[in-house]
């Protein structure tokens, strides 16, 4: 399955029912995609949550009906797939810094959406980023532990992937490292999204790899994770920030692998979880720089 493909056709089934009520679920079954699986890459892909989209589409079509017609403003608003003029009135104000009677009048610039290079930009991968692809290696890893600080992330709301940055924040500031003990390598950090639930949420952990959880300090959260095989990335921090990695690993790498990922299946909430971990290796040097390399692991299993 070309799950880039899955999600462009996705967008377009948004294009011709936006006017509609329709739902997150509605939207993933045009993809074929559980609504938690649909929301976690349609925001890889996109850079939206399948709301933000939604919503940014309909105000669009909204403002080119301000623009070229002479539609009331209450027409509009319900043309457009708003529950009424006042809802309509204040997310396009919010969206655009004006009011929709005032964007009649004034006709500034409109800028499409969805921007035309949006499905572009995975074609346009840089040599660097193709070259995290040519070497990878896989490895069977048995159960581990982790211990440090987690997160909850929540794909489809506007935060997304945000507190992220606010956990790697703490765990540098505090030095939290030096206080874990039963560390099983010195100075090597993991970056771990893990746990899709129902709900549309993950969790993404800051931790070390410890051998036993006996001795967690006060404060911090411990994990166990089964035995999983694993492909493994370099790549390096920048990359990874961007998104891009991510991007074309389910775009290009993936769907000609040979390889897919464990326990995406439809479970009775119509949800797909994942309990095994992608993770980011940070070697100890790597002390923010962007260029750093690192290690990405993801779990596959074998088609």
């Amino acid at each position: 399955m070309d799950i880039k493909q899955c999600i462009y056709e996705s967008t377009l089934y948004i294009h011709d029912m936006y006017a509609e009520q329709i739902t997150i679920s509605d939207i993933a079954a045009q993809a074929y995609l559980s609504p938690s699986y649909f929301s976690f890459m349609f925001r890889t892909f996109t850079d939206c949550t399948v709301k933000s989209y939604l919503n940014r589409y309909r105000l669009y079509r909204a403002a080119l009906d301000l623009r070229d017609s002479d539609k009331r403003l209450i027409e509009i608003a319900y043309s457009n797939g708003f529950s009424s003029q006042q809802a309509f009135t204040r997310s396009f104000s919010q969206m655009y810094g004006i009011a929709p009677a005032q964007f009649r009048l004034l006709r500034p610039t409109l800028n499409p959406f969805p921007p035309e290079n949006l499905w572009l930009k995975w074609r346009n991968a840089s040599m660097e980023l193709m070259n995290c692809f040519e070497n990878v290696r896989f490895i069977h890893k048995d159960a581990f532990y982790v211990v440090g600080l987690e997160v909850d992330i929540h794909y489809n709301s506007e935060d997304g992937t945000h507190p992220i940055g606010g956990l790697w924040q703490m765990w540098n500031a505090e030095n939290i490292e030096q206080i874990i003990p039963d560390k099983v390598s010195q100075g090597t950090v993991y970056g771990m999204t893990h746990s899709e639930t129902a709900d549309n949420k993950g969790k993404y952990f800051v931790g070390v790899e410890v051998s036993t959880l006996d001795n967690i300090p006060v404060g911090l959260v411990g994990r166990k994770f089964d035995v999983s095989d694993f492909a493994v990335f370099n790549t390096t921090v920048s990359i990874i920030w961007t998104g891009d990695f991510w991007r074309t690993f389910y775009a290009k790498w993936l769907p000609d692998s040979g390889y897919a990922q464990p326990d995406e299946s439809l479970h009775k909430s119509y949800c797909t979880f994942n309990k095994y971990p992608a993770i980011e290796v940070y070697p100890k040097e790597h002390k923010g720089d962007e260029q750093a390399v690192i290690q990405i692991y993801a779990p596959v299993v074998k088609k």
